[in-house]
């Protein structure tokens, strides 16, 4: 019996093991984007011409205007 739950509970420190070291990221809390790292930035750092995550992907799919209106 005791060998038989020696190996369960191998089995299940491996498997919480592997999917801690596996698993995804935590998502960011309110106001926050989530990079492709996984780091968190406030969100008025997205589209800031700005590289804040460390791996440009705060600054991918900004739209931006290509010739903005010069103020008078």
């Amino acid at each position: 019996m005791w060998t038989s739950l020696r190996k369960l509970l191998l089995l299940h420190v491996i498997l919480v093991g592997f999917l801690l070291a596996n698993g995804t990221e935590p998502e960011c809390e309110s106001g926050q984007f989530q990079c492709s790292n996984g780091r968190c930035i406030p969100t008025p750092w997205r589209c800031d011409d700005d590289d804040d995550c460390s791996d440009n992907s705060d600054e991918e799919n900004c739209h931006r205007d290509a010739h903005p209106e010069e103020s008078e």
